[in-house]
C-alpha cells in the first residue's frame, strides 16, 4: 500500500527508493524484555493518560526519559511546569506540559543548565535545540516529539537510547495510540528521510530490527479472551514484506481477535489449510509490491478457491494490480481501514467453542 496503507508506510522493499526491510535486525532484540514489562500495553494507558490527555507522574516520567525526583525538582525550583493536582493532590500532566519537559531535558542534554533554559517557552527551547526556526504557531504534538527523539537517536546510532524510547512509549500509551500516533508516522518519517538521503540502509535496518521486536513481544503478552475469533496473518508466497502483516495483526490483537501471524512468502495453500485447522474467522494478507501480469493473474486464481472456504482480507496500496479486480475478497487500503473492519467484525464475530 501507498506511505499511508497497511503493507507500505515509508519502509517497503520496492523499486521506488524506499528501503529493503527484509531480516530482522539484532538491535531491536532487547526490545523483548523491557517491552514485556511494560507490554501490559493494552492495559498500561487505562491506568495512564484520561481522555483530555493528562498524565500522572509515573507515566509523565515515562514519556520523558526523566526520573520522578528531577521532574519534582524542575517544577519546584525552576517553575519549569505547572501540574494541576487532583482532589488527592496527585500531581496531572498535561500533553503540553509532557512536551516541554521533553524540549528542557534535550536542552540539559546539549549542556545548558535548567536554571537557564526553564524560562524559556517552547518556541525558544526548540530553537536553541535546533529543532525549529522557533515558530510555535504549529506546535508538534506529544507523539511528534516522541518519533522526533527517536530518530534523532537512530541517525546518530544510539541504538539503546532509541529502543528505550519505543519501550517506555509502548508501557504507557494503549496498542491504538501506539499504532496511529507513533509507529505509522514513524514509518512515514522513515519514508521521507530515505528519499531525502537523510537515512541510509544501515539506520533503516535497526528500525526494522526494533519495531519487529516490538510489535512481536506486544503481541505475544497480549492475552486474548477465551474463544476469541482468530485471524490468520501473512503475506502470499514471494512477498516478502511483514511490516504490513505485523501490524495488521497487532492492531487484530488490540480489538480482541487472537492473530494467528505465519510469516511471509507462505503459499496459498498452507496459509487456507492453517486457517482450517485453527478455525479461523478471518484471513488477513498483505502486499507492498506490484505483480507482474503471471503473478497477478495466479494470486487471483488463489485467492478465489480461498475465498470459497474463508473470509479474506488483502491490504494493497490503493493503485496495486489487485486493487483493480473484482475479486472475491476486502481491499484494505489504509490501517485505519483495517481498524474499522474489525470492530465491525468483532461486533458480529461468535465465539470460539472450547
Amino acid at each position: 500500500m501507498s506511505s499511508n496503507g497497511m503493507s507500505s508506510s515509508g519502509t517497503t522493499a520496492s523499486n521506488n527508493g524506499n528501503p529493503a526491510t527484509n531480516g530482522a535486525s539484532a538491535n531491536g532484540a532487547g526490545a523483548n524484555g523491557a517491552a514485556a514489562n511494560g507490554a501490559a500495553a493494552n492495559g498500561a494507558a487505562a491506568n495512564g493518560a484520561g481522555a483530555n490527555g493528562v498524565y500522572p507522574m509515573r507515566v509523565a516520567a515515562r514519556l520523558t526519559g526523566l526520573t520522578a525526583d528531577t521532574i519534582r525538582v524542575w517544577e519546584r525550583r525552576y517553575q519549569a511546569v505547572s501540574p494541576e493536582r487532583t482532589l488527592g493532590n496527585k500531581r496531572r500532566y498535561s500533553d503540553a506540559q509532557v512536551r516541554r519537559l521533553v524540549l528542557l531535558r534535550r536542552a540539559t542534554e546539549l549542556g545548558h543548565s535548567i536554571g537557564q533554559v526553564a524560562r524559556l517557552d517552547d518556541g525558544e527551547l526548540r530553537k536553541i535545540i535546533g529543532e525549529s526556526n522557533g515558530n510555535t504557531a504549529g506546535q508538534p504534538s506529544l507523539f511528534e516529539a516522541l518519533v522526533d527523539d527517536y530518530l534523532e537517536a537512530i541517525l546518530a546510532y544510539k541504538v539503546q537510547d532509541a529502543e528505550t524510547i519505543l519501550t517506555r512509549t509502548a508501557a504507557v500509551v494503549s496498542p491504538t495510540q501506539l499504532t496511529f500516533e507513533v509507529i505509522l508516522p514513524l514509518m512515514r518519517r522513515i519514508g521521507e528521510l530515505w528519499v531525502s538521503g537523510e537515512l541510509r540502509m544501515a539506520h533503516e535496518h535497526i528500525v526494522s530490527g526494533q519495531l519487529r521486536s516490538l510489535l512481536g513481544t506486544l503481541m505475544r503478552h497480549t492475552e486474548p479472551a477465551p474463544g476469541a475469533p482468530r485471524i490468520i496473518v501473512a503475506t502470499p508466497p514471494k512477498h516478502l514484506h511483514e511490516f504490513g502483516a505485523i501490524i495488521g495483526a497487532f492492531i487484530a490483537a488490540s480489538r480482541g481477535f487472537e492473530p494467528i501471524y505465519l510469516g511471509t512468502n507462505l503459499p496459498l495453500e498452507e496459509i487456507d489449510e492453517a486457517a482450517s485447522q485453527a478455525r479461523a474467522q478471518l484471513v488477513l494478507m498483505s502486499i507492498a509490491r506490484d505483480c507482474d501480469p503471471e503473478e497477478r493473474e495466479a494470486l487471483l486464481s488463489g485467492f478465489r478457491q480461498m475465498a470459497a472456504r474463508h473470509e479474506v482480507w488483502l491490504g494493497v496500496p490503493t493503485d496495486h494490480a489487485l486493487a483493480e479486480d473484482d475479486a472475491p475478497m476486502r481491499l484494505l487500503h489504509q490501517y485505519e481501514d483495517l481498524d474499522q473492519a474489525l470492530v465491525a467484525r468483532q461486533s458480529s464475530a461468535p465465539m470460539l467453542q472450547a
